[in-house]
C-alpha cells in the first residue's frame, strides 16, 4: 500500500511539474527565467521561455523585448501601466565601426560586437536588412539595390548579389555596405533585421507595439485575432528564393497556403511598412481558401499600400465573407524613407489577383492623400473585387486605376479639361471610367488640392494616434 501511494505521490510531483499555468508574466526588465512566472512579483525574462510554461503570455507594459515570437493556441497581451509592450527586431549601433569602402560608400560588419538589441550574428539569414533608423529622430531609410555599382544615392544599401535560394549564404549577409554623402559614424542608428515580428495560427495578440522587422510584422495563420496592436517600421530585406531580386514586408500578412477562416484585424495602427498595412494573398496553392476575414476599424498610414488582396491559386477559389471595412488609409506611398524601383506602385488598394474575380469586399473605408487603386493588366481582373460605400479624398493628378505594371488603362483625375467643355465634365469622364471598368459605382471621390489633403491628414492623425 505504502508503495502504491508513494508511485501516486510522485507522478503526481511530475505532473504538476509538467503541466502548463494558465498564465505566465514576462519582464525584460525586471524578469529571470529562472523564476516561475506565476505572478508579476516573479515574472520570467524572455517570450521564448513563457511559451513553453502557459497559453497566456502576459508582457509588462513600457518593456521593449528584443525577440521574435511563434504562437501556437496563445493568448498574448499586456499588464502594468504604461506605454505597451514592444516586440523589436531593431539591432542598434552601439560604437561606431563605418569604414569607408568608395566614394560616399561606407561598410559596417554585422557581427554581435559593437551592437545591442536583437541580436544576430554575422552568420545569420536574419542580418537581411531591411531599413535603417535613426533612432534619435525616428526617420527610417534604404533601398537595397542587387549589385554593388547600384549605390547611387543616400541611404542605398547593398548586401549581395544572391537571391536565389540556393546560392544565397548566411555570409552573403555578414556585412552592409551604405551610400552616404557624410560619415554615418555621427548618426544614431539601429537596422531592422529579416524575421517576422509574430508567426501565429489559433492565437490572440492584444495591446502589443511590433517594431523593426525586414520581413512582415505579423504573419497570421488560421484562426487569429490582432486586437489593438501598432506595427511599425516592416520590411525592406531582399526576399530569398524569388524569382526576381525584390524587397519584402507587410504589416499583417494571411498567406492562403492553407485554409485560412476566422480571423480578425482591429482597431490596430500599422504604419510604415515596405509593402502593405495588411494583405491576404496565397501562390499557387490549390484549392486552399480564405474565409470569414475581417480587417476592420484600423488605421493605416505611410505604408506603399493600405490593402492587399492577391489569390494566384484555382480559378474557383474566391474570398469568403472577406472584408475590409471601416478603416482609414492615410497617404499611402509616403512610406518615411523607404525607396522603390519606378515599377512599383503606389495605392490604398492593390487588387493583384492573376485569376480574376476574387469577390473581396472593399466597404465603407475612408481614404486620404494617396493614388486609390491598382489592379491587374487585364479587364476582367479589375473586376476582381466588391466595392461597397468608400470615401476617397483625392487630389488633381492623382490616379484612381492603373496596373502593377504601370503600361496602360491608367485613369486620373485630370488637372486640365483637354478635349472636353470643361474641367468638371473631364473628371466626371475619368470617374465614369473607372467605374465602368472596375464596377465600383459607389466609391465617392472628393477633389481637393494638396494643402487641403496634407491639413486633413495632419486632422486625422492627431485624432487617431
Amino acid at each position: 500500500m505504502r508503495t502504491v501511494k508513494a508511485v501516486s505521490l510522485i507522478l503526481l510531483l511530475l505532473c504538476s511539474i509538467t503541466a502548463k499555468s494558465s498564465v505566465v508574466y514576462v519582464s525584460s526588465s525586471m524578469g529571470d527565467d529562472r523564476n516561475n512566472g506565476l505572478t508579476v512579483n516573479t515574472p520570467i525574462k524572455s517570450i521564448k521561455t513563457a511559451i513553453g510554461l502557459a497559453d497566456t503570455i502576459m508582457l509588462k507594459s513600457g518593456d521593449v523585448f528584443y525577440e521574435h515570437v511563434s504562437l501556437n493556441g496563445n493568448y498574448l497581451s499586456c499588464y502594468g501601466q504604461g506605454k505597451k509592450p514592444v516586440l523589436s527586431g531593431y539591432k542598434r549601433v552601439k560604437t561606431a565601426r563605418w569604414q569607408r569602402a568608395g566614394n560616399n560608400i561606407w561598410k559596417i560588419s554585422l557581427n554581435d560586437i559593437g551592437f545591442e538589441g536583437f541580436r544576430v550574428g554575422e552568420s545569420s539569414l536574419l542580418n537581411n536588412i531591411g531599413c535603417i533608423h535613426e533612432y534619435d529622430i525616428d526617420s527610417i531609410h534604404g533601398r537595397k539595390v542587387q549589385k554593388k555599382e547600384q549605390l547611387k544615392e543616400d541611404w542605398d544599401l547593398w548586401q549581395s548579389e544572391h537571391f536565389e535560394k540556393e546560392r544565397t549564404q548566411p555570409k552573403d549577409f555578414a556585412s552592409l555596405y551604405m551610400y552616404l554623402n557624410r560619415d554615418p559614424n555621427s548618426l544614431h542608428i539601429e537596422f531592422s533585421i529579416g524575421a517576422s515580428g509574430v508567426n501565429m495560427r489559433r492565437s490572440t495578440i492584444e495591446n502589443i507595439r511590433i517594431e523593426g522587422f525586414g520581413c512582415h510584422g505579423i504573419a497570421a495563420n488560421t484562426h487569429s485575432t490582432i486586437r489593438n496592436c501598432e506595427i511599425d517600421a516592416i520590411g525592406g530585406m531582399t526576399q530569398v528564393g524569388y524569382q526576381y531580386f525584390v524587397s519584402l514586408g507587410n504589416g499583417i500578412e494571411f498567406y492562403v497556403s492553407e485554409n485560412i477562416e476566422e480571423c480578425v484585424v482591429e482597431q490596430c495602427k500599422i504604419s510604415r511598412c515596405y509593402d502593405c498595412g495588411v494583405t491576404i494573398q496565397g501562390g499557387r496553392c490549390g484549392q486552399a481558401t480564405p474565409r470569414n476575414i475581417a480587417i476592420r476599424k484600423n488605421v493605416i498610414y505611410d505604408c506603399c499600400q493600405g490593402w492587399e488582396d492577391f489569390l494566384n491559386n484555382d480559378d474557383n477559389v474566391v474570398y469568403q465573407n472577406c472584408v475590409f471595412e471601416d478603416n482609414i488609409v492615410l497617404n499611402s506611398g509616403k512610406t518615411g524613407g523607404f525607396g522603390y524601383p519606378t515599377r512599383f506602385k503606389y495605392c490604398h488598394v492593390l487588387g493583384n489577383s492573376l485569376k480574376g474575380y476574387k469577390g473581396m469586399i472593399i466597404r465603407n473605408n475612408t481614404f486620404v492623400g494617396g493614388n486609390y487603386y491598382v489592379g491587374g493588366i487585364t479587364p476582367i481582373q479589375y473586376k476582381s473585387n466588391i466595392w461597397q460605400g468608400n470615401v476617397c479624398y483625392i487630389k488633381r493628378g492623382d490616379f484612381i486605376l492603373s496596373n502593377y505594371v504601370g503600361t496602360a488603362d491608367v485613369v486620373r483625375i485630370p488637372k486640365e479639361k483637354g478635349v472636353f467643355k470643361s474641367l468638371k465634365v473631364a473628371t466626371n469622364e475619368a470617374i465614369f471610367k473607372y467605374r465602368e471598368m472596375t464596377n465600383d459605382m459607389t466609391t465617392r471621390f472628393i477633389i481637393e488640392d494638396e494643402r487641403k489633403i496634407n491639413k486633413r491628414i495632419a486632422r486625422l492623425k492627431k485624432k487617431y494616434l
